[in-house]
């Protein structure tokens, strides 16, 4: 990986097939209920379409910003899109990737490959972005256990 390129990556295993998984994840109205990270996050998911969505971070301050999503493929994965000034300083690029396993439960893989001038110096800002990942697999889990 190339000095303007770094990708932070999370995993969690649940015990709920894919589709339930998915439901809760693109079920956006309900984030706020929720989802510790993205509080809100509204538009249509669909390849090409801009959602609007705002992201909690630690010390209580919302970021908003308008991701492009890049590919949707139900049940299995999401992936956009987000800029931070012109295309080229700070992109990311956000994923989650859902893999049903043999047993009924399902594999979250949730990530994002960030590239750009900025990346050398955004590191506090990707590694506080890594927790902020953990934090929402964690609260995932919780609300699919709360869903049965």
């Amino acid at each position: 990986m190339s000095f303007l390129q770094r990708r932070i990556e999370t995993a969690a295993e649940y015990e709920a097939p894919a589709h339930e998984v998915w439901a809760v994840l693109t079920d956006f109205a309900a984030f706020g209920e929720w989802n510790p990270f993205m509080v809100a996050v509204s538009g249509q998911l669909a390849e090409g379409e801009r959602l609007e969505a705002t992201l909690m971070r630690p010390n209580g301050k919302p970021m908003r910003f308008r991701p492009q999503v890049l590919r949707v493929s139900p049940a299995r994965q999401i992936r956009w899109l987000g800029r931070v000034g012109p295309g080229g300083l700070f992109d990311g690029e956000h994923y989650i990737v859902l893999e049903p396993t043999e047993d009924g439960t399902t594999r979250m893989v949730h990530g994002e490959r960030f590239t750009g001038l900025l990346v050398p110096f955004m590191g506090s800002l990707i590694a506080e972005t890594e927790q902020r990942f953990e934090a929402m697999n964690t609260a995932l889990g919780e609300r699919l256990a709360a869903r049965k």
